[in-house]
């Protein structure tokens, strides 16, 4: 994998990773900020509805307890209160009692008419319908008979019975005053009023007539229910315009439906004669909390909605999704209330039945405002706003919640508008990047390549030290560049030295290999000569052992032979210069390869500098590497380039061991042929010496052949000294053939040694000429 390509999978990745890591986190911001914006925005929107409705359903139970209020001082309600109870005390005494008939018409009314109409209300049928019955006194029980079983009108329509004609007082009060009531009941929507006689607590008068009417609340079978416990409260106060409020719970004598009471005391001047109720019509609390069923066009979406919890943990108004969609709503809460389910489906309505457990319920009724994520009764995740509310002296939940699905709705479209964005501008960086990686990888490589490519030109053989690599601009490349082109000038200098050295070791090589071949020529010479001498001395030493015969030949013989002895005389001399000739070439040959030498332990201690260098230059890579990897991902790039550099450092040293081990070949062929040439001169001195020998036994044999010819008339008596001077003689010829033969020897040795000395001298001219300097 080549270092460019290194750079681009290093720098890409790294630009592609910092992109997707910049890119998530703002996508992630954006997202966050957006869902923020949104939760606050439905914080707010949540409780603004919520405010809203708080102060409708404020209003609402403020006008109520203004009616009430107004009602209760109005001279009508206070002269009909007193009527109505004094009418209902003697009603029995002017009406008679029930007969056996209508007393089983008024049983049969509660146990079928009502008790039916209850069934269809509730998930059970109601028990021990009779002793409701049972426990009603006479007075109760002949009214409720004349207004409720006994009247043509149909259950739940007993209030159109206006006058009885039966020739009560009761009748005649009734009569008077029921239409006024009613109208004012019709026109302000309240499901029942009713007059109570504070003393006794019976219901003396009421519009709707249930099974409530007549019966005492303060000690009969409603006593412990809303109503009993708002006579109480008003007849304890006994405060002129003192309003006292009810709880909101489940009351009999309307199926078991969910019903409040307002109260207040009617005062007759200063006295309290009766108590005024109203039954509140949940239907119209129900539509301030529904806001009339129009949920979208006020603002909630298609999930949001408010709702009142009741003390007991049980929805006070109607759930949005059981209006809208009552089979979806049955089907989600059946699946873990089934009871609950049944009895909504029953009754028809989720009110006093949907159990509300939620955070947001439980706090409110805490009297603690608030907003949360939570799940709400149907076991999906809504954005909750919750408050108490106050009626009365009671507490109620207040909660307004949209489905969080629908409130973040904008969040998901922001997200893939942000994500297609995002991916947009994702692929246009990394265009960016990729092409930015590209140039910083080139402007990075190509002074790299440039040192690749010198170095490869270098170790083809062909190298040409003259050129330089130029600065890039790059102050860590330039860190190698510089110190290369001072190794290679170097390289240069040193090249340029053996290559001079090598050129005159050729020279001198040359020279020397000539003076050899002429020096063995002569020594073959000499040996010729030597052995002619040896030859005649042979001859001389058979001639002695004739002198005794003819002194005239040997005279003759002498003659010729001192001829002869100083002809080799003369060409011993000649041989003994030339001999001196060579020794004093061998020697300047010896100190030219000592010189050759001088300058190869040169080149050795430049070469050992260069190794230094590259060890340093590997060193310094390596610790460049080693830093590199410290610096993770940011530092990849660099480490790249320090391999690079290594290699370059280790290929550097693989040609300085190389050129170094030529080197040591010149130097020890150079120690070869110092020692070569030592021996030659050794040996050319040792012919000399020779030679010297044979020119004294010249001299000796020519005074022996003067004293021959001179003392020829004694020749008898010297023939035995002559024979022994004979024997010498021969002897000392033959050690002159010998050492001839010794220097001949030496000569050719001489002869190889600068041959060998030659070829050394050429490899090394060979070598340095691969380089241009």
């Amino acid at each position: 994998m080549t270092l460019k390509l290194r750079l681009l999978l290093a720098i890409i990745p790294l630009v592609v990773v910092s992109i997707i890591v910049m890119g998530g986190m703002s996508l992630k911001i954006a997202i966050d900020n957006a869902d923020a914006a949104l939760n606050q925005s439905a914080q707010e929107k949540l409780n603004s509805q919520n405010t809203q409705t708080e102060a409708l359903v404020d209003n609402y139970f403020s006008t109520v307890e203004s009616q009430l209020r107004t009602k209760a001082n109005d001279i009508m309600v206070v002269e009909a209160a007193k009527k109505f109870v004094d009418a209902f005390n003697g009603y029995t005494s002017e009406r008679g009692l029930l007969s056996a008939s209508q007393d089983d018409a008024l049983t049969q009314y509660y146990t079928s008419d009502f008790a039916n109409k209850y069934a269809d209300s509730n998930p059970t049928p109601l028990s021990n319908v009779s002793s409701l019955v049972n426990n009603l006194d006479d007075t109760a029980r002949t009214l409720q008979y004349d207004f409720i079983a006994g009247s043509t009108f149909p259950i739940g329509g007993k209030d159109g019975l206006y006058d009885l004609n039966n020739g009560t007082s009761y009748a005649d009060v009734h009569s008077r005053y029921h239409g006024s009531l009613h109208q004012f009941l019709q026109e302000f929507g309240y499901y029942d009023i009713f007059i109570a006689d504070i003393d006794t607590g019976n219901i003396v008068y009421s519009v709707y007539k249930e099974l409530d009417f007549a019966t005492s609340i303060a000690s009969g079978p409603y006593a412990d229910t809303g109503i009993g416990h708002a006579f109480a409260k008003a007849k304890n106060t006994a405060e002129k315009g003192k309003v006292s409020f009810s709880e909101l719970s489940s009351y009999l004598p309307s199926y078991n439906a969910l019903a409040g009471f307002l109260s207040t005391p009617i005062f007759d001047g200063n006295t309290p004669v009766a108590v005024l109720i109203y039954q509140i019509p949940l239907d119209r609390l129900n539509a301030v909390l529904t806001h009339n069923d129009d949920w979208k066009n006020s603002g909630f979406g298609d999930s949001g909605e408010t709702y009142m919890v009741n003390p007991d943990g049980t929805l006070l108004t109607e759930s949005r999704f059981f209006v809208e969609d009552k089979r979806g709503y049955l089907d989600i809460i059946s699946t873990t209330m089934p009871t609950v389910a049944k009895a909504v489906e029953v009754r028809g309505t989720s009110v006093g039945i949907q159990p509300v457990n939620s955070i947001s319920a439980k706090e409110a009724l805490a009297g603690n405002t608030g907003f949360k994520v939570i799940e709400d009764y149907r076991g999906v995740e809504v954005f909750s706003m919750y408050a108490p509310i106050e009626i009365g002296e009671y507490t109620y939940g207040l909660i307004a919640e949209i489905d969080t699905s629908e409130a973040l709705a904008a969040v998901a479209k922001i997200s893939d508008e942000l994500i297609t964005s995002t991916i947009i501008e994702f692929v246009i960086i990394v265009g960016i990047a990729v092409a930015i990686g590209i140039f910083l990888a080139n402007k990075l490589v190509a002074p790299l390549n440039e040192v690749g490519d010198m170095c490869e030109e270098l170790s083809s053989g062909d190298g040409d030290l003259t050129i330089r690599l130029k600065p890039s601009g790059i102050p860590e490349i330039d860190r190698i560049v510089q110190p290369f082109n001072t190794f290679i000038g170097q390289i240069r200098d040193i090249v340029a030295n053996v290559k001079q050295d090598a050129e005159s070791l050729a020279s001198a090589s040359e020279e020397l290999s000539a003076i050899t071949e002429q020096s063995e020529t002569t020594t073959v010479q000499q040996r010729d000569m030597t052995h002619q001498v040896a030859t005649a001395l042979e001859q001389l030493s058979a001639s002695i052992t004739e002198v005794a015969q003819s002194t005239q030949d040997t005279q003759q013989f002498s003659s010729g032979a001192h001829t002869s002895l100083k002809e080799n005389m003369e060409r011993a001399d000649m041989a003994a210069d030339n001999i001196k000739l060579l020794v004093q070439l061998i020697r300047d040959s010896s100190r030219i390869i000592t010189s050759l030498q001088g300058e190869v332990n040169q080149i050795t201690s430049v070469l050992n500098v260069i190794t230094s260098i590259a060890d340093q230059t590997n060193l310094l890579a390596l610790n460049a590497a080693i830093e590199a990897a410290r610096a993770g991902d940011a530092g990849r790039g660099f480490s790249v380039v320090a391999d690079e550099v290594r290699a370059l450092a280790n290929r550097s040293q693989e040609n300085t061991v190389e050129i170094s081990k030529i080197v040591e070949k010149m130097n020890d062929s150079s120690e070869k042929s110092v020692k070569a040439m030592e021996q030659a001169a050794a040996a050319a001195d040792g012919g000399i010496h020779l030679v010297d020998l044979v020119t004294v036994a010249m001299d000796e044999l020519s005074s022996t052949l003067d004293s021959v010819q001179n003392m020829t008339t004694t020749v008898a008596a010297a023939t035995e000294q002559q024979d022994v001077t004979s024997s010498s003689v021969s002897s000392n010829v033959g050690q002159i053939n010998e050492m001839a033969h010794d220097v001949e020897v030496g000569a050719r040795q001489t002869s190889e040694a600068a041959a060998d000395l030659a070829r050394i001298a050429n490899r090394a001219s060979e070598l340095v000429g691969r380089f241009k300097v």
